[in-house]
């Protein structure tokens, strides 16, 4: 019964993290997921959306696809996008949203973190939970 409803949703993706303590070098979105064929998470999540798309929407309809990112995670979001012409998807049915930064603290007592080699203080992604008000400052609600 849910399926009739998708052609009135959104898929979201929370991707403003990188893939250091994976030990991988670029954006976890970008990661193969099947070492075989090598298609990254996102690919398959694209792939996924679009067959949701093809079967339970009326011809034509775009189902909106949002990705939050960060500022260490949006340009290589978009290259790799781009690098992949969006992977089959639509380029209009995709909003890249951007969550803001945060001082970091390094213990419960909120001491701020240092960035690295300076006396600036360090900034982290704010949270997965940035998403609903990014949704509903892009009017995607």
């Amino acid at each position: 019964m849910g399926m009739k409803e998708v052609q009135y949703t959104a898929f979201v993706l929370v991707a403003g993290g990188l893939g250091e303590r994976l030990g991988y070098p670029g954006i976890k979105i970008g990661i193969p997921k099947h070492l075989l064929n090598e298609k990254t998470f996102l690919q398959y999540y694209i792939d996924y959306i679009l067959a949701v798309q093809k079967k339970y929407c009326p011809e034509g309809h775009k189902i909106p696809f949002v990705i939050m990112t960060s500022d260490d995670t949006y340009s290589k979001t978009v290259e790799l996008l781009e690098k992949n012409k969006y992977f089959g998807m639509d380029d209009k049915q995709l909003i890249i949203v951007k969550q803001e930064k945060v001082p970091a603290m390094i213990d419960v007592e909120a001491r701020f973190a240092l960035a690295k080699d300076s006396l600036e203080i360090e900034t982290k992604p704010h949270g997965h939970g940035d998403i609903h008000t990014l949704l509903f400052q892009h009017k995607l609600v």
